[in-house]
């Protein structure tokens, strides 16, 4: 069918609002729960405020797949995003109280929250669109994932420093009533919930269960291990910017923080041309010079003297290059599996991710510790292009059909 791109706008609207918030509040709770409990907690804070959105998509979403085939998907995301509001009290009254266990709690709430509405809102694109309108629509919605991020970070980065507590509340309870106004503006046309699901719901079974029917797809799981090879990029980029730009390049935190807004700003605009560009049509032909130039990229910055300015030019180009490898892959999936499959299979990616993000911490870790910072550059380099080349089989598949 013929999809108007302004239909995406709620959804879009919905997705930006729900992530700023989501960033937003973990900032937030990063800068202020320091101020309360002193410095030598840093660390800890930090830990727990990342642990805290992360593992509910580990531990949560087969539930979030089940609640995606059997209910309708439009209905979980208002449903979703009525709870953020009680969720946003719990952080409010938290940071009024200047009590650190109730803003973790708050956080662990809003990343439970986000994990279950998860598949159902990326599972709506298609639904709203399309099959002409998914390449666009997937670019969309990371580009205003990112653009989330971003907002998010910076805000709370601003308001911690010097605004009146009251004003970080005040914030938080308008973008989630406007999320939830948003949710309620969502049109889509969907296919009947099937109510005779009854995967596990146990993490671990449904990784193994999920994996082996992925196998009816062809390509899907390397699709699916390609996108959490994203995301581990991601996460290993972002821990090695704070260390190296600091370290290394003798930044600023400001200057750091620019570096860092900068790679928001290169993926989201990225992953929106690589919509754009992509049409009516999904297009895996885009993945492998996305990922070429991601990693050839990351390759120049661990071989050749830059200074600031160059090198944050590169982090920007590597990361506007790494949305062409992203947006193929995520629209793929969307035109691949059919009907309620599609919201399982994207819990399982969405499980797979934040596994592989974990991993991340783990790769970050032992590469520091032995070859310095800079070696992740080199890691990476090598990481992306090799997977680019393994999904290329598939890519070549597909530009025969």
């Amino acid at each position: 069918m013929t999809f108007k791109k302004t239909s995406f706008l709620p959804l879009l609207a919905t997705n930006l609002l729900g992530v700023l918030n989501d960033n937003f509040l973990k900032t937030l709770a990063c800068f202020t729960c320091v101020a309360w409990v002193g410095a030598g907690r840093q660390s800890m804070i930090v830990t727990l405020a990342s642990a805290a959105l992360v593992l509910p998509y580990l531990l949560f979403s087969p539930l979030a797949g089940r609640l995606a085939a059997v209910y309708r998907k439009r209905r979980v995301l208002v449903a979703a995003k009525a709870s953020e509001l009680a969720i946003v009290g719990v952080a409010i009254v938290g940071i009024l109280g200047r009590s650190t266990v109730v803003v973790l709690l708050s956080i662990l709430l809003m990343g439970l929250q986000s994990a279950l509405y998860s598949p159902s809102k990326y599972g709506l694109v298609r639904d709203i669109g399309g099959r002409d309108g998914i390449s666009y629509g997937s670019g969309a919605m990371e580009t205003f994932s990112f653009t989330g991020i971003l907002a998010g970070t910076m805000l709370a980065s601003f308001l911690a420093g010097g605004a009146p507590a009251w004003v970080s509340c005040a914030l938080l309870a308008v973008v989630a009533l406007l999320g939830w106004i948003g949710s309620l503006a969502v049109k889509a046309r969907e296919e009947e919930p099937d109510g005779q699901r009854r995967e596990t719901l146990d993490p671990l079974r449904f990784t193994r269960d999920m994996c082996r029917r992925a196998r009816s797809f062809r390509g899907l799981n390397r699709v699916i291990l390609g996108l959490s090879a994203f995301w581990m990029t991601g996460a290993m980029i972002q821990m090695t910017l704070i260390v190296y730009c600091r370290g290394a390049m003798g930044m600023s935190d400001f200057q750091t923080g620019g570096v860092l807004s900068l790679a928001a700003v290169g993926i989201g605009a990225g992953c929106y041309l690589a919509g754009v560009l992509s049409g009516r049509r999904v297009r895996l032909s885009l993945v492998l010079p996305g990922g070429l130039a991601t990693g050839g990229v990351f390759l120049a910055i661990y071989l050749l003297p830059l200074g600031g300015g160059t090198f944050a030019v590169a982090i920007l180009l590597a990361a506007f290059s790494s949305g062409f490898f992203k947006v193929p892959l995520d629209a793929w999936i969307q035109a691949r599996v059919e009907g309620r499959e599609l919201g399982m299979m994207l819990a399982y990616s969405n499980q797979l991710s934040f596994l592989f993000m974990l991993l991340a911490s783990a790769c970050f870790g032992l590469i520091d510790r032995f070859f310095g910072p800079a070696a992740v550059f080199l890691f990476l380099g090598i990481l992306l292009p090799t997977v680019s080349l393994w999904l290329r089989a598939l890519s070549r598949e597909e530009e025969k059909q």
